[in-house]
């Protein structure tokens, strides 16, 4: 007896150390800096290894291009993952399961026909469409559009693990997806299936990473929608709205600058302009980790009426360390950076690739705070966005003698935003608990049925 003691004592402090992990605001962000750590390297590596094995001719840049707009049109999908974990994490957190249930059902109907249509209007646009792009073949755009449907549904699975804060599980999801598609990209592509391989491989791998999440969690998958008289799943769809217009304007604002450079400067500056956004650009993605963690963990307190200014603070901390890194380094060392993005090409870069890192971070605070009033159900502030987009936009387009002058319109927008919404942030309040929203709700209804 005494020899199986041992390992049950190691078992168990594992379990408690992962637990602990879990439960804490500070383990919770480094397990998802980790996942988005490795499944972004694994996606650059896939991109690398795709370089190599795609010889023919306009093989590689067929593949990119496709590649691009896959993640351009899927943005919209983050929305969906937002909408589903607010929800998820606001019912878990008031113990309400079977809203939990209703919403992931229902949004599982809706997203399979969303996902239908993708790949219906997919079929009469692909001959088109491939003719534009200079494709070898409609069946590309018919593979993309079965990506985009799969993508969609994806915010399910992915939604209920980030709304449940299993962000192990949810890591775990990230990183196999991407393993998975080098893996099958390899082996299709090695077969002779060239581009056709290197589409499909995302397709396949996160068939198998959702397949295996819904069936993991079939009990909130399967089953009956049963009608609840005080919630249904339309509601959330309104959520929906504020989410993706918050999302496509800092995906403008963000991104904007390329096209406008590219239409106002000759092309060698438009160029090297073009190389320093290559490592500007990057900065903006690693707050994501953190607001994975945050968004879930800000609607859950929010739904209990309890402060979250906490959870804000040490998220802007975290956020500012990663971003602060990271320009950092891009203005310590220039020209290095630029070579290591674009090769011997963006050295030339050098003179703004710092002032891009601090653009870029900027905005990565700025993302932040969008998520944290949009955790509080706050909704107005989009307008501040609207703003801020079209002065970026008129700003450039009257301000652009030289590559700098563009980043400092950026900059000063970006700066007005992050003071504006910092300060909505510190003055903002979590709701009222929802248990006592629904008592004076049943209130109203009992006192209008007496009458």
């Amino acid at each position: 007896m005494g020899g199986n003691r041992e390992p049950e004592s190691k078992s168990t402090g594992l379990q408690k150390t992962i637990s602990s992990l879990r439960g804490s605001l500070a383990g919770s962000f480094g397990i998802m800096v980790a996942a988005v750590t490795i499944a972004g390297a694994l996606n650059y590596v896939y991109s690398v290894i795709m370089t190599r094995m795609l010889h023919e001719t306009g093989a590689f840049s067929g593949f990119n291009s496709l590649n691009a707009i896959f993640l351009i049109v899927t943005m919209g999908a983050i929305s969906i993952q937002v909408v589903v974990t607010k929800y998820v994490a606001q019912f878990e957190s008031m113990g309400e399961r079977e809203k939990v249930h209703l919403l992931i059902r229902s949004f599982s109907r809706w997203m399979m026909l969303a996902g239908a249509v993708a790949i219906l209007i997919s079929i009469p646009i692909s001959w088109p469409l491939a003719h534009v792009l200079d494709l070898d073949s409609p069946i590309f755009i018919i593979i993309l559009g079965s990506s985009v449907a799969l993508a969609l549904y994806m915010t399910l699975p992915f939604g209920l693990l980030q709304g449940e804060q299993r962000f192990i599980g949810l890591g775990i999801a990230g990183i196999s997806s991407a393993a998975l598609r080098i893996i099958i990209g390899v082996f299709l592509v090695g077969i002779g299936l060239q581009v056709y391989g290197a589409l499909g491989a995302a397709t396949i791998a996160g068939l198998l990473v959702a397949g295996t999440v819904v069936y993991l969690n079939r009990d909130v998958f399967r089953g009956p929608i049963e009608k609840l008289e005080d919630f249904h799943p339309a509601h959330a769809l309104w959520f929906l709205l504020p989410v993706a217009a918050v999302t496509f304007l800092v995906i403008l604002m963000t991104q904007i600058d390329i096209v406008l450079v590219r239409a106002l400067f000759k092309p060698e500056q438009a160029d090297v302009y073009s190389y320093a956004a290559l490592a500007g650009k990057a900065v903006m993605f690693f707050p994501d980790a953190i607001l994975a963690v945050m968004f879930p963990r800000v609607s859950a307190l929010n739904a209990r009426g309890e402060p979250t200014k906490r959870v804000l603070a040490l998220s802007i901390a975290a956020v500012c360390v990663m971003v602060g890194a990271v320009a950092g380094f891009y203005l310590l060392f220039p020209s290095f950076t630029g070579y290591v993005f674009a090769g011997t090409k963006g050295r030339a870069s050098a003179g703004i690739i710092g002032l891009f890192g601090m653009v870029m971070a900027v905005f990565a605070l700025v993302k932040l705070l969008a998520m944290y009033h949009l955790a509080l159900e706050k909704k107005w502030f989009v307008i501040l966005f609207i703003v801020a987009a079209v002065f970026e936009v008129t700003g450039i387009s009257l301000f652009h003698e030289t590559p700098k002058q563009v980043l400092y319109v950026m900059l000063i927008t970006g700066l007005s935003l992050l003071v504006v919404n910092l300060v909505l942030a510190v003055r903002e309040k979590p709701g009222e608990p929802m248990e006592e929203i629904e008592e004076v709700e049943e209130y109203i209804l009992m006192a209008e049925s007496e009458k």
